[in-house]
C-alpha cells in the first residue's frame, strides 16, 4: 500500500510564529494530536512537527528529562502549572521536532509504519516537490491496518 492511497489531504498546520498556547488551542479545537509547523511566509514549507508529547515534554525541566524519577521526587504543589505558564508564550519552534520523518506519495506504508512505533510519532508530513500536500497520522495507519485485515473502513 502506498502513501498516496492513505494520506490525509487536508493537514492541520500552524505558522512558525505561533506560540505553544496557540498550538494547543488548535490541537484542542481541531481534535488532532499533532500539527505541521510551516513558515509564516510560505505555508507549504514545513519546518517542524508538533504533537502533544512534544508540548508535554516541554513542561519537564531539561535536567530531569533523562531522570523522571528525580523530577517526580522534587515535585511541589503548583509546579506543573508553573511550567505550563513558563512555556505557553514560547514559540512553537522552541518545542517542535525539527528532525522529523517525512514521506512522499510513492513511498510504501511500511516505510513509515515502523517509524510510528520507534519514534512515537503522531503526525508525518507528506511532501512532494518540497511542498506540504498532506499528512499521515495514526488514524491513517489505523485505517490502513483495517483495510489490510479486511475490515470495513
Amino acid at each position: 500500500m502506498l502513501i498516496k492511497e492513505i494520506y490525509h489531504k487536508d493537514p492541520v498546520t500552524i505558522s512558525d510564529d505561533a506560540t505553544v498556547k496557540d498550538a494547543l488551542t488548535v490541537i484542542i479545537n481541531k481534535r488532532v494530536n499533532g500539527l505541521i509547523v510551516t513558515k509564516k511566509d510560505n505555508p507549504k514549507k514545513v519546518v517542524g512537527v508538533l504533537a502533544i508529547p512534544d508540548i508535554a515534554a516541554a513542561t519537564v525541566p531539561r535536567q530531569f528529562r533523562k531522570n523522571l524519577g528525580m523530577a517526580a521526587a522534587l515535585y511541589k504543589q503548583g509546579f506543573f502549572h508553573e511550567m505550563c505558564a513558563e512555556i505557553k508564550d514560547k514559540s512553537v519552534t522552541k518545542v517542535m521536532r525539527k528532525n522529523f520523518e517525512q514521506v512522499s506519495l510513492d513511498d510504501h506504508i511500511l516505510s513509515i509504519t515502523a517509524e510510528f512505533l520507534r519514534g512515537d510519532l503522531y503526525i508525518v508530513p507528506v511532501i512532494e516537490n518540497k511542498e506540504l500536500i498532506g499528512v499521515v497520522t495514526r488514524s491513517e495507519i489505523k485505517r490502513a491496518l483495517a483495510y489490510g485485515m479486511g475490515l470495513k473502513r
